[in-house]
């Protein structure tokens, strides 16, 4: 397994827990029922632990495609390139500006999910001591979450448009491509 393998088995995880979280803690809050917020919470502890390794694989990811990326894209499937010349250093040039810009999104999202480890942690401490300040803290780990979910938006969507030309800004879809 690589670097790119080991990074794409474990980003989903935050950005799904985070989703999950935010559901199920909406319901808990909204039903007000203590083991339902105790499950939300949990899923937010999870989306948050698992942003660690997510983020820590990138970087290894990262170096993965530099490496490869460009060398199978370029050929006949030989590996070596037969590209117009410039066009494989402007190709990796282009893979380099993407994967920055996933990296600075993840750089952004990764306070906001230490946050909610924390938040989450002490929230689900209040609710098993029965606290009254409880449901607060309930509510404020889903503010949080919710507020989150954008940077979590902002980090899946610059991470597919690594590998996924089709989604990427500025370009044409494959259904308008061939229009």
């Amino acid at each position: 397994m690589n670097g790119a393998h080991s990074h794409l088995l474990i980003n989903h995880f935050p950005i799904i827990g985070l989703i999950l979280g935010i559901l199920v803690l909406l319901i808990g809050i909204l039903a007000k029922s203590s083991v339902t917020r105790r499950v939300g919470l949990l899923l937010f502890l999870i989306a948050g632990i698992t942003s660690f390794p997510s983020f820590k694989t990138g970087e290894n990811a990262e170096h993965y495609l530099m490496e490869n990326t460009i060398k199978g894209s370029c050929g006949s499937g030989t590996g070596t390139c037969t590209c117009a010349p410039g066009s494989a250093e402007k190709a990796k040039h282009e893979l380099h500006e993407y994967i920055e810009e996933h990296e600075e999104a993840a750089e952004t999202f990764m306070p906001f999910m230490w946050g909610i480890i924390a938040l989450s942690a002490l929230a689900m401490f209040l609710e098993w001591k029965k606290k009254s300040m409880a449901l607060l803290a309930s509510i404020i780990v889903l503010l949080l979450g919710v507020f989150a979910a954008y940077f979590a938006r902002e980090v899946g969507n610059s991470g597919g448009e690594i590998m996924h030309t089709e989604i990427r800004k500025g370009k044409l879809s494959r259904s308008e491509d061939h229009d």
